[in-house]
């Protein structure tokens, strides 16, 4: 008989648990809006008190002490990020991320003696830090400086620092393994895709293992204004269909070796993707998922996303400043409340409502962060969403299987690349497409557009059993 994972944990403690804990780490680290963290501590306080006498014995103090540890933990981590001096460094650099283009230049994120800095090169230094991948560890000298104020809240989240001014790069070490690994994988998967023109290579570099570095401009610009730039941001979506794929060989296993397997396949995974915080959620999430359902535990998705999130932001803080990481929490909040309930009150067969009520749940999910951080939600984010969801998820689950095979065999690359390239073409036209037609109306209309047609679906009666 399943173990009744409600008792110990209700969901009504498990989410006013994480909101403490992100409140505390918000004001810890100093990377959130007052008005913001105020709400939290207001909407954690109301709820502790309404709920206190239902919640095991101590439940308070449990929400008081670990929102106060975030808090001390925050600030911490804060410190740690000052730079102890500024001036000439060598020293062996292992790469943290991969080079990226940006502007004239390249940049990298890079670790040396265990403090991280960011490398902005130019010339012909900014194509030898191109050369390299995110593992190697090459001998470099230069000069370390303070980070700016502005550009430190955008790299909080990966501990970076300070600047470092490239002057020589020289010798270079084999990567770590697991890097080393994760690395040939990838060169496998770039092979695999010559076969495809350059904007759909690029596109499903980024569709698979999120790597978009080689999209250009006016892509990345279509995506953003369609709203759907999550595609190319690895998470919970990638992993899922990962393991879709895995899942004939994992069910020939034993439970605990099952279990085993699966959780090292998640962790591969995130080594290729490079851990980026959108992964970091979605596989501990996958973590926690697949050790309830070998354990017999009975786990909701909102109770597992607050645990998830809560353990996190305990363990790494700074993760609070990243954007990345809150789209993916708000997206699968919102999938986790409102999906299945706009699924069950959507008209028409149920395979069109689910692609329809997710679409819809996630950008409702995500509707308070985008309005925050961009000030505009794209109106056309849930129809484009819904027309290109099949499509990308196919490139996802075909895509790793159709790129390696390509890459060890790549005369036959065009053959088992030809469903991946009608698949991203069609995701391109979408996006041109929506980008083309999206309005240029001010943030509160569509966010006020989402929220009514939300209310309105929330308002629907439920499905009858004849749709099922």
């Amino acid at each position: 008989m399943a173990a009744d994972f409600d008792q110990p944990w209700p969901d009504s403690l498990a989410v006013v648990v994480s909101l403490a804990i992100v409140a505390g780490a918000a004001i810890g680290t100093g990377f959130g809006s007052p008005w913001l963290v105020g709400a939290l501590l207001v909407v954690v306080a109301l709820e502790a008190l309404r709920r206190s006498t239902r919640w095991p014995r101590g439940a308070v103090l449990i929400v008081v002490g670990l929102g106060s540890l975030a808090g001390w933990h925050g600030h911490l981590a804060v410190g740690g990020l000052a730079l102890a001096s500024a001036g000439p460094l060598d020293g062996w650099v292992e790469f943290v991320t991969d080079p990226e283009p940006r502007g004239p230049g390249t940049t990298a994120i890079v670790e040396i003696d265990g403090r991280r800095f960011v490398i902005d090169a130019y010339g012909r230094m900014g194509r030898v830090l191109g050369r390299h991948t995110a593992g190697d560890r090459v001998w470099m000298s230069g000069r370390t400086a303070p980070i700016p104020a502005e550009r430190m809240t955008r790299l909080a989240h990966r501990h970076v620092s300070g600047t470092f001014d490239l002057e020589f790069a020289g010798d270079r070490l084999t990567p770590r393994r697991m890097s080393l690994a994760a690395n040939r994988v990838r060169s496998l998967l770039a092979r695999g895709a010559r076969s495809l023109p350059e904007v759909e290579r690029s596109l499903f570099a980024g569709l698979v293992i999120g790597d978009d570095r080689a999209e250009p401009r006016w892509l990345i610009d279509d995506f953003r204004r369609a709203g759907l730039s999550h595609l190319t941001a690895v998470s919970g979506q990638n992993i899922g269909f990962l393991l879709v794929a895995a899942g004939p060989l994992l069910r020939r296993l034993r439970p605990g070796a099952r279990w085993v397997a699966t959780l090292l396949l998640i962790g591969w995974f995130g080594v290729l993707t490079r851990f980026e915080p959108s992964v970091l959620r979605a596989g501990a999430m996958a973590v926690l998922a697949a050790t309830a359902f070998w354990r017999g535990w009975r786990a909701t998705a909102i109770r597992m996303l607050a645990l998830v999130t809560g353990a996190l932001l305990l363990v790494d803080p700074l993760l609070v400043a990243s954007l990345g990481w809150w789209l993916s929490v708000g997206a699968t909040c919102g999938l986790a409340v409102l999906g299945p309930s706009l699924v069950d009150r959507l008209p028409g067969p149920r395979w069109i409502a689910e692609p329809i009520g997710a679409s819809l749940a996630a950008q409702l999910g995500v509707l308070p962060v985008a309005w925050f951080v961009f000030g505009r939600v794209p109106i056309v984010a849930l129809p484009a969403n819904v027309l290109v969801g099949a499509m990308a998820g196919f490139v996802m689950i075909w895509g790793i299987p159709a790129g390696l095979l390509s890459g060890l065999m790549p005369a036959l690359g065009s053959v088992l690349q030809f469903p991946t390239l009608l698949a991203v073409r069609w995701v391109i036209v979408v996006a041109r497409v929506a980008a083309r037609i999206e309005p240029s109306l001010p943030a509160w209309v569509a966010g006020t557009v989402h929220l009514l047609l939300g209310a309105f679906l929330g308002h629907r009666p439920r499905r009858t059993d004849e749709h099922h």
